[in-house]
């Protein structure tokens, strides 16, 4: 066979085995010759929700960095552990009697993980509670305790430079306002993170007292038992979710992935989150080999998750009774949360719900691609190490979508 023969023989099996390749596949093809213009490491799956059938795939079961796609874990592990109409409660507690119109002893905020407590209108509907005791001064001080979380207060491996960021606010049994305060320095107004969360819901809560005409005496000796007053509930889970996914707060993510774990077996921290989660994530039937949970929100860098694991818990999440809480939170192309300005236009405007996820120099993608018929698709991608922009990224990570959009008959 002469050299030409050859070659044109080669070029017709390249052409007889692309010619073989799926839609999905041909998406993924494209994105995997985009992605190496850029370096780093790229992770992809995609299935069909109805059956679980891979469509694509490329280095499925490596771990991977996930962000805040490990957001979608943690709804997973809530959503199994307290239900979509599971709520979080915040007691306020005296420590003494009522005498007369004075109360001999403290005010005391005990803390049950909601990270959406605060506000003036939940913090005046407990006082709204002393006042109805005939209380017009209370004798103690106003506490604040949030150990039903334990001690920490940042994730495991949160890098030091973003905690001085409001994203990076820290946890705890006790939350207020998001756990972060204005403050007005050089650069302007910004959001800061508070030293002590539960320190800062008694302040809250002390000013709200003052508002009302409570004095508070600030004296000592009345550590005795806690007595309920009033009782705060958080909006059930399935509300909760939104802020969670669609907006992709991080406190949320981590009280409610620890309270989920505090709830089960009555220890919040990051260790027992983690066995916690592995236990459920593995009764879903999620393959946690090589699954590394360092937090709840994806924030650090410690955190490994195979694109096939992620891609596996989204396919049983669709066949669950919980598929209707879990996309009416996660972003819509083009319309709600972190993809209200990502896939503005083309195909997959409207029909990809799927969370986000960013740190530097890593990017994901994980969630569902709606087709015109038949059950959706489930995709996970996922790329560290990339060399360009995050822009660049992301953009290359749409495209790979809009394309498997055009797959999907759209």
């Amino acid at each position: 066979m002469t050299l030409l023969r050859r070659s044109v023989g080669w070029a017709l099996l390249a052409l007889a085995l692309a010619a073989c390749r799926t839609p999905a596949e041909r998406a993924l093809d494209r994105l995997l010759d985009d992605a190496a213009q850029h370096g780093g490491r790229i992770g992809v799956v995609v299935l069909d929700a109805a059956d679980g059938r891979r469509l694509a795939a490329y280095a499925a079961d490596d771990g991977f960095v996930p962000a805040s796609n490990q957001k979608l874990l943690t709804a997973a592990v809530a959503l199994r552990t307290l239900g979509p109409d599971g709520t979080l409660r915040t007691e306020l507690c005296r420590t003494g009697p009522v005498q007369g119109s004075e109360l001999r002893g403290d005010l005391v905020l005990r803390g049950g993980g909601d990270p959406s407590f605060g506000g003036t209108a939940r913090l005046d509907a407990l006082v709204a509670a002393v006042r109805a005791l005939g209380v017009r001064r209370v004798a103690g001080r106003v506490r604040g305790d949030g150990s039903w979380l334990g001690g920490e207060r940042h994730g495991r491996g949160w890098e030091w430079q973003d905690l001085g960021e409001d994203f990076a606010a820290p946890f705890g049994g006790l939350c207020c306002s998001g756990n972060v305060e204005r403050r007005i320095d050089a650069a302007g107004e910004r959001r800061v993170p508070v030293a002590d969360p539960a320190a800062f819901a008694a302040a809250a809560l002390r000013g709200r007292l003052a508002a009302a005409g409570i004095e508070v005496g600030d004296g000592d000796g009345f550590d005795g038992d806690p007595v309920p007053i009033a009782t705060d509930t958080s909006p059930p889970l399935a509300a909760l979710l939104v802020p969670l996914l669609a907006d992709s707060d991080n406190l949320t993510a981590e009280q409610l992935w620890r309270a989920a774990a505090r709830t089960a077996g009555g220890d919040g921290s990051t260790d027992a989150a983690a066995a916690h989660a592995s236990r459920e994530l593995a009764a879903l039937g999620v393959d946690v080999r090589g699954l590394v949970l360092a937090d709840g929100s994806g924030l650090s860098r410690l955190d490994l998750v195979r694109p096939s694991q992620l891609a596996g818990l989204l396919h049983v999440l669709h066949g669950s009774p919980w598929l209707p809480a879990l996309t009416a939170a996660l972003p819509r192309g083009g319309e709600s949360g972190t993809l209200r300005t990502r896939f503005t236009a083309g195909p997959a405007r409207g029909a990809v719900f799927a969370k986000t996820g960013t740190l530097l120099r890593v990017t994901g993608l994980s969630g569902y691609l709606a087709r015109p018929q038949g059950a959706p698709w489930v995709f996970c991608v996922f790329w560290n190490d990339f060399l360009c922009d995050d822009a660049t990224a992301r953009d290359t990570v749409d495209a790979f979508v809009q394309r498997l959009a055009v797959a999907a008959g759209w």
